[in-house]
């Protein structure tokens, strides 16, 4: 499988802006695809779903090591509503919330090839992705301690949603949140998949290059209408929950 600069730069908060904690976290998720390569789990993937499963665990494992809020508000959620932190896995003796854990990781596997799979969904207790999911999280968690933060995934802490001088950085981060993360865009491509129809229909009435920013609008008013997530919640509950750490009702 290959993964390039631009795979890689297309998931971060503030593309196409490079960061110095960039390479890091390309190393890494060129580490994990390696080590998927010279594996036997889960090899009837093609390589784009692999891909973005490599891409997906890399977000998340940013996203923890900087406390950046996306998986904590989602775990936290999960865990009111339904008495764990993560769907499927219960609570394991050794899970410690808002940290690196292995059945994180083999959730968002999970969800990430659910995502792009459709309805062939994968056995959440497949055997492979249990394999597959420990033998990532063992690498991850080698380089845990001394992972630099990526200030990127930052975002959410640094903006007041009241606050008119940051609106431009919340649409960003809402943006990059509903199609780029690793925890909504599984179930975004979803949303864009059925809008597909209404997309080409824009292109054959106004050609492509002019239907470039009523496609940009559509993406736009998906974003702000349609629920994403494993919790499917519209894009305003999720930035309330994660920026201000208020739940949804």
């Amino acid at each position: 499988m290959e993964i390039t600069v631009k795979d890689f730069m297309e998931r971060q908060p503030n593309s196409p802006k490079v960061e110095p904690t960039d390479q890091f976290y390309l190393w890494i998720a060129l580490r994990l695809a390696r080590l998927w390569d010279e594996s036997p789990w889960l090899r009837g993937l093609d390589d784009e779903v692999r891909r973005d499963v490599v891409l997906a665990v890399t977000g998340y494992y940013q996203d923890v090591v900087a406390d950046a809020g996306l998986w904590r508000s989602f775990s936290r959620l999960h865990n009111h509503h339904h008495g764990s932190p993560v769907p499927h896995y219960g609570r394991s003796d050794d899970y410690i919330d808002y940290e690196l854990n292995a059945d994180d990781v083999k959730y968002v596997i999970w969800w990430t090839v659910a995502g792009e799979r459709g309805g062939d969904v994968l056995d959440p207790h497949d055997s492979e992705l249990e394999a597959l999911s420990m033998a990532f999280h063992m690498l991850l968690d080698e380089e845990y301690e001394e992972a630099p933060v990526p200030r990127q995934f930052c975002i959410a802490t640094e903006v007041d949603l009241d606050n008119p001088l940051d609106a431009q950085r919340i649409y960003d981060y809402a943006y990059w949140l509903y199609w780029r993360s690793f925890l909504l865009r599984p179930s975004s491509l979803a949303v864009m998949e059925q809008a597909m129809p209404e997309a080409h229909a824009i292109i054959a009435r106004a050609g492509e290059r002019d239907a470039r920013p009523l496609l940009q609008d559509l993406n736009e008013r998906l974003m702000s209408t349609q629920p994403a997530g494993p919790i499917p919640l519209t894009t305003a509950q999720w930035l309330r929950l994660i920026i201000n750490d208020e739940m949804p009702v």
